[in-house]
């Protein structure tokens, strides 16, 4: 996480603090995932496709030329998936919504912002 003083313009200060969860799509939790997709009012179809999808999918390790046995995962994303960064964005979707409904923020050219997001990136901006 990296923070820092960006604008000084008008008469104040925009400070920025720039937020990369690395691990973060390891660390989803698959439940709570499908449970917030209902809540944003996903099909209901669609979710049971991806419950079956994640909770069946199976891995293993290659090291050094050799490959271990298969083995379930039960919670994280995957790391280059095309669905993964949508996915995560609906499942820290109350969080977001959260900071913009929060009145702290930077009015920025007649725009109110507060935070951009995308996937496990994102931007927070406060006035102080």
């Amino acid at each position: 996480m990296y923070c820092c003083g960006l604008l000084y313009k008008q008469g104040s200060h925009v400070f920025v603090c720039f937020a990369d969860f690395s691990k973060a799509f390891d660390k989803v939790n698959y439940w709570k995932l499908f449970s917030q997709l209902l809540d944003l009012g996903f099909s209901t179809r669609i979710v049971s496709l991806l419950v079956y999808w994640y909770s069946h999918q199976q891995v293993c390790v290659k090291w050094h030329g050799k490959t271990s046995s298969t083995f379930f995962v039960g919670n994280g994303m995957k790391q280059g998936g095309l669905l993964s960064p949508c996915l995560f964005n609906c499942y820290v979707h109350k969080l977001i919504s959260s900071i913009t409904t929060s009145n702290i923020g930077c009015n920025i050219e007649g725009l109110f912002t507060n935070i951009l997001a995308y996937a496990d990136d994102m931007v927070l901006l406060a006035p102080s």
